[in-house]
């Protein structure tokens, strides 16, 4: 069975938890991606940030000056990189999350978004789940 280390994006976009919002936003629409792992100095994982959570702006322009510690999730869902793909496909499930960090000895190694799962299952013709 594949697992996160296999299917996961590494090199990923992270932003720091005293960023404002309005770079948040920026970095989202230059990158095209819909969140983002929010990472403190030392390069630990502190939360993330999500174009959902950031959807605030609408209703407040200040929004935009405020830290992306104010806005982000800090109770994180991760995977361990040694995790079989069921187990990320189960959390995506489970939590409706698009995106899951991968860890490894408590360090952030990569991403997996719903659709890493998606892609992994049809290219290898296996299922992910064994029911």
């Amino acid at each position: 069975m594949l697992t996160a280390r296999e299917i996961m994006t590494d090199g990923m976009v992270t932003i720091h938890p005293e960023a404002s919002v309005k770079e948040a936003i920026d970095l989202l629409l230059e990158q095209r991606i819909s969140g983002l792992p929010v990472t403190n100095e030392k390069g630990h994982l502190v939360g993330v940030i999500t174009e959902y959570a950031l959807l605030a702006i609408i209703y407040d322009q200040e929004v935009g000056d405020q830290t992306v510690a104010t806005h982000m999730t800090t109770d994180v869902l991760t995977v361990d990189i040694d995790a079989p793909i069921n187990k990320a496909a189960d959390l995506c499930i489970a939590h409706r999350v698009r995106r899951l960090p991968v860890m490894a000895d408590g360090c952030l190694v990569g991403l997996i978004s719903r659709r890493d799962v998606l892609k992994a299952m049809h290219e290898s013709q296996q299922p992910v789940c064994t029911a």
